[in-house]
């Protein structure tokens, strides 16, 4: 093997306590920001072992998507650039000096890692893998008896009905193979105990409790919202002329929907309006809001795919320029985001906002958003259930019109996950 002068990340002392106790299957259950990629990354490379790619052997990294693979792609092509012999943009292959290779997967596809052999595994946000016990049954398990592998399951964990959880109680049964790890964020010594005290005050019980101290929670019955509270939160709100107006679309065919907010950007939050329209379009609804909010300041935001190609309306113009255009607004009132946030993160968002903010839901123009909050629900792979449109409870527009609302506007409420 030819020796490769590497710049790695420092590992912290939790990190080479997992180094130093770990046994053949390994599932390390991680608070936000405790450092598994960079673990992640020295497990692949193993610079002092003889497991990894730079002892020559072929290990493989996989990811519940592509998307989510690329991070420790672009690290691994940059730490190891000096000594790469052939990479594949396609394949995501890299091959180094002393015959050691790294391949790396996406789950999206579980069967197309079939027929390879790997003396190490790592399986990254392995809670978020959709199909993780035919993954590890049918595809991941047989990669690893030719060079008898070892593998590990990374995450931060995502309750207790989802087969990340099985895998972390096989110790018990299989202590001399298995070995789980519970490593609470602040097993982390650069993470200043001052933003974890500020998140567990940020955010409510149920989700710091997940996030940070990487504990199994039980959320209540699979609700989207389990925050969500009728007797605090369902309120007579009415338009403060100081305050500007948020406006938040989903853009449905049938329905399209709109609601209508205020806030005064720090714990106050008023749900004014839940505007749908059956049978319309774009330009009566902007009409709606005009006739009714345009005295205002309107900032405006939404679904991110209204300004997709996509989503051309007519005079070849996408749903925010029509918006745009008919309320008479400027570039600086236009806060569309780039892409719609993750259902994960957005959930975390949402019930930290009802926890923690003094949130008001109007309870005469706000029924289509309070009738989502009370029904919506969450799979077990933690997407919002919207199987059946022609079911009114799956619907979930005036919620999605909160989702987008939230993300724009209160997002910072969650600065550091």
């Amino acid at each position: 093997m030819q020796e490769a002068n590497l710049i790695l990340n420092d590992l912290h002392p939790g990190q080479i306590i997992v180094l130093q106790t770990h046994k053949r299957f390994n599932v390390l259950c991680c608070g936000r920001r405790w450092g598994k990629t960079v673990l992640a990354e020295e497990l692949l490379l193993d610079e002092s072992g003889t497991t990894g790619c730079l002892y020559g052997q072929p290990v493989a990294y996989f990811a519940p998507t592509y998307r989510m693979l690329m991070e420790v792609w672009r690290t691994l092509l940059e730490t190891c650039h000096e000594i790469i012999v052939k990479k594949s943009e396609t394949e995501r292959r890299i091959e180094i000096v002393g015959g050691g290779v790294i391949d790396f997967w996406s789950l999206d596809d579980i069967d197309s890692a079939r027929g390879r052999k790997y003396k190490r595994v790592i399986v990254d946000e392995a809670s978020k893998v959709l199909h993780l016990k035919e993954a590890w049954n049918k595809v991941i398990r047989p990669l690893l008896t030719d060079l008898h592998g070892d593998c590990w399951f990374l995450s931060t964990p995502r309750g207790k009905n989802n087969y990340f959880y099985d895998l972390f109680k096989l110790e018990e049964l299989h202590p001399d193979t298995w070995k789980s790890f519970q490593l609470p964020t602040s097993n982390n010594p650069h993470i200043d105990a001052d933003e974890i005290e500020q998140a567990r005050l940020l955010l409510d019980p149920l989700t710091f409790a997940q996030e940070y101290l990487a504990s199994f929670v039980t959320e209540n019955n699979s609700a989207f919202c389990y925050t969500y509270n009728p007797l605090k939160h369902i309120r007579k709100t009415v338009v403060n002329p100081s305050w500007e107006i948020k406006l938040s679309f989903d853009f449905n065919r049938d329905p399209i929907t709109c609601l209508v907010s205020q806030d005064d950007s720090t714990m106050v939050k008023n749900y004014i309006e839940q505007i749908k329209l059956q049978n319309s379009n774009i330009y009566n609804l902007c009409d709606y809001i005009k006739a009714k909010y345009g005295k205002y300041l309107i900032l405006v935001t939404g679904d991110a795919t209204g300004r997709n190609s996509s989503a051309l309306v007519r005079d070849n113009m996408n749903y925010f320029k029509i918006i745009k255009a008919r309320l008479g607004l400027g570039d600086r009132q236009m806060r569309q985001p780039t892409s719609n946030p993750t259902l994960i993160e957005n959930r975390v968002l949402v019930n930290s906002a009802f926890h923690h903010l003094d949130i008001s839901i109007d309870p005469e123009n706000c029924k289509a958003l309070i009738f989502d909050l009370e029904h919506a629900a969450v799979l077990p792979d933690g997407s919002l259930d919207k199987s059946d449109r022609s079911d009114i409870t799956k619907q979930l527009d005036a919620l999605d019109c909160l989702r987008y609302d939230l993300n724009t506007f209160f997002k910072h409420i969650l600065k550091l996950t």
